[in-house]
């Protein structure tokens, strides 16, 4: 039976010990920076199965704003944070009377329209990685009954989020408001 290593340092006497170390680093810097390259390759080409980008459409409900304010929302507004536009929009804006907690003459709590304030429904738009654990839509965090600033250039309030949709990108599909989701639900 021959020796493992031989008095020249061989391994099982073809080749030197420290060589073979040498052509075993040598082939794992090789195959790092080919995996490496390979997949900033895949990632530059929206390839990297972690990225799954989606529309998100957040459903926001904000109570008791003047009207003349609610009137600067439009469709297409871009929304703000931190000083700057983001890539949230505007899709929809709803308005209607305001839910009114007063009393009748009898002391008892009613719930009628407010004369003056209106409750707004706003529908925004953004695009995010439906892959991450916390989603936002502009620079916010969402999540359903989340409290969220809407704020456009001319424009902010403190609104709740009612819903929350993920669509793929350029879907046709038709957008549900959370009046209509609550509808079909019943």
């Amino acid at each position: 039976m021959s020796k493992i290593v031989d008095e020249k340092g061989k391994l099982f006497g073809i080749i030197n010990i420290v060589d073979l170390l040498v052509a075993i680093v040598i082939i794992g810097v090789i195959a790092v920076i080919g995996i490496r390259l390979t997949s900033s390759a895949r990632n530059a080409q929206g390839q990297n199965p972690l990225d799954s980008k989606k529309e998100i459409y957040v459903t926001l409900y904000g109570n008791s704003i003047v009207p003349e304010a609610i009137e600067t929302l439009k469709p297409g507004d871009k929304l703000v944070a931190n000083n700057v536009f983001t890539d949230a929009e505007i899709v929809s804006v709803d308005m209607e009377p305001a839910a009114y907690i007063t009393t009748n003459s009898d002391g008892e709590a009613i719930l009628t329209e407010h004369p003056m304030w209106k409750d707004i429904t706003v529908v925004i738009k953004d695009t995010v990685n439906a892959s991450n654990p916390i989603l936002k839509a502009g620079n916010q965090e969402v999540r359903v009954n989340y409290n969220f600033i809407l704020k456009t250039q001319q424009f902010e309030a403190n609104c709740k989020v009612r819903n929350i949709e993920l669509k793929d990108i350029g879907s046709t599909e038709a957008i549900t408001t959370a009046e209509e989701s609550e509808t079909v639900s019943e």
